[in-house]
């Protein structure tokens, strides 16, 4: 017994010298982060730091590329309209139509910019003829914003009439963002309408003018029927309802436009009013 307990006392020697070497293993640290490295293991931090420089440089293609993408759009709403609206109107993501809006607003509120100055030219030149000449001061900045509000409301009453005429005819599968995206793409030839007007207006030619103004209201037409088309391809209403839900879209539509428009105009012109009524410098007319 006495030789067993002597075997088993020098066997467990050698394991509490394996212990203490294996605590006397020194740790390893990033230079940079101070992380804690295991044995061969090299730091990711400077990978990471790679990563985030590549990023920033995709963004900035992402830009590009988005704006490249929207100019393609618009050009081929003229190419091949019904193809394109239809694409656009199934698309999953509505950043496209975000950012078309925008684009199409502030377009707009140029042109109505150009529009007041033109219109305070007249005025000028008119007065200049029949009282002493006097110069009009236009408040283009409430324009801008003005003319951003009434684009939004203009764009958001068709959409709200179409999703009203699809529910009333029982499509569950024509939601909001397929009615928003549907009306955006169908009017993205607009902002060449918008831009050209506004140059157009400032140039103040008269023969400009009358084709501006033909070429507006053509335009126009057909930005409307790609919109009334691409309505009834994808909300797919049975033939004997679908020119009903058509007619009732349109009257809808134009219902909902001009009350807007009363209200708007009725605020306006009572603006201009009580600057008629309270002032007789023509300066002040602008300046609601």
């Amino acid at each position: 017994m006495a030789e067993e307990k002597k075997e088993t006392t020098k066997s467990k020697a050698p394991k509490k010298t394996e212990e203490v070497e294996e605590v006397k293993v020194e740790k390893r640290f990033c230079t940079k982060c101070g992380k804690e490295l295991k044995e061969g293991e090299v730091c990711d931090c400077t990978t990471n730091e790679t990563v985030s420089a590549g990023t920033s440089s995709i963004n900035g293609d992402a830009i590009v590329n988005t704006g490249k993408d929207i100019w393609h759009t618009i050009l081929n709403v003229f190419k091949k309209p019904a193809t394109t609206v239809s694409e656009e109107a199934n698309s999953k993501s509505s950043n496209k139509s975000i950012i078309l809006i925008i684009v199409l607003a502030i377009s707009f509120a140029l042109y109505l910019m150009a529009m007041f100055a033109g219109v305070a030219k007249g005025v000028e030149e008119a007065s200049s003829s029949l009282w002493t000449t006097a110069t009009v001061e236009v408040p283009y900045f409430q324009i801008f914003i003005y003319g951003i509000l009434i684009y939004a409301i203009m764009a958001i009453l068709p959409v709200v009439a179409a999703l009203v005429v699809a529910k009333i005819a029982k499509n569950s599968n024509f939601t909001f963002k397929k009615a928003f995206n549907l009306y955006i793409t169908s009017n993205a030839p607009m902002v060449f309408v918008y831009l050209g007007m506004a140059i157009i207006l400032l140039l103040n030619v008269s023969l400009l003018n009358v084709l501006g103004t033909i070429a507006t209201l053509i335009i126009s037409l057909f930005c409307f029927f790609n919109f009334i088309l691409g309505f009834n391809a994808e909300t797919r209403i049975k033939e004997d309802r679908r020119s009903y839900a058509i007619t009732g879209l349109i009257t809808f539509w134009i219902v909902m436009i001009v009350v807007a428009f009363l209200i708007v105009g009725a605020t306006l012109v009572g603006s201009l009013v009580d600057d008629i009524n309270t002032s007789n410098d023509i300066n002040d007319i602008f300046n609601w």
